[in-house]
This record gives structure tokens, sequence and C-alpha cells, in this order.
């Protein structure tokens, strides 16, 4: 790959990424299911606690949130987050082209979660996703993904 080649796929993915985000908090779930390979892998025990390790009520639910394959996924994010207002935001993507069909990154996050009429707080989050990507069938599609987290308040 040169490089005109190189910022062209880390556009597409940080595009994917934006698509990621909007189809999951307007509720896209047939849209975001492309988001991902078929051979998908999601990590979202850090989803409710900083480590993935909560002790305890609401925290402790995410400690086995690891799931395969993109109808799984999707599943599971459907499930967790059903009616709930969403707000998902992605930032300062780092990144790095692999091979011509490979990519890494990480892309630091801020999530709130709220009641469906938006009346109350249930979860506020910043942290990072930790991401691969693959080119299939020339679209770049998240293969890789782990949540991480630096705070989040439940309420």
């Amino acid at each position: 790959m040169d490089i005109s080649e190189k910022l062209f796929a880390i556009e597409e993915i940080k595009q994917l990424k934006g698509r990621y985000f909007r189809l999951m908090d307007t509720k896209q779930w047939d849209a975001l299911r492309s988001v991902f390979c078929d051979d998908a892998t999601f990590d979202a025990r850090a989803s409710l606690s900083i480590d993935g390790a909560g002790e305890s009520g609401r925290a402790a639910e995410s400690n086995d949130w690891v799931y395969q394959g993109g109808d799984n996924i999707i599943a599971f994010i459907r499930g967790a987050i059903g009616n709930s207002r969403t707000i998902h935001h992605g930032h300062c993507h780092e990144v790095e082209i692999l091979a011509d069909d490979e990519a890494c990154g990480v892309i630091a996050m801020e999530d709130q979660i709220l009641t469906e009429d938006g009346s109350v707080l249930t979860l506020h989050g910043c942290g990072h996703y930790h991401e691969t990507y693959r080119r299939v069938n020339g679209a770049w599609r998240i293969h890789t993904s782990r949540i991480t987290r630096l705070q989040v308040n439940l309420g």
C-alpha cells in the first residue's frame, strides 16, 4: 500500500466506527450487523465497570460479556440497550494499517445511557475501544472489539 491508499483505508475505518455509533444509537440493527465481520468477537466485560470484574450489583452483570459472531454481537447489543436512549461518541482515532486487508486501532469514547424517555441517566462512561479490522469483499469491518474504561458511573 502506498501512503494515499493507507490514508484512504484509515478514513474508511474512521467512517466505519462513526457508522457503528450512529447505527447503535438510532437502533438500526440490520444495518449495524454490516459493521462486523461474520467471525467477529466483541468483549464488553468492562461495559459496567472499570476493569470488567465488577464485584456486585449492575457492575457484575457485564463480567462475562464476550460474544462471538456478528449475529450474536447484534443480539447482545440490542438486548443490552433495548429501547434505552443512548449517546455514543468516538474521538481521537488511532488507526494503523497492518496489511492490505488488516488494521488495528484505539478509539477514545464516551457513552451515556438513559431511560427510554430520557428522564434518568443510567450510565455515563469514558474509555476506549481497542479493535482490529479486516477488509472483506472490499469493505472494512470490525473483527475484534474490546471496551476498556477510565471512568464509569452507574445511575
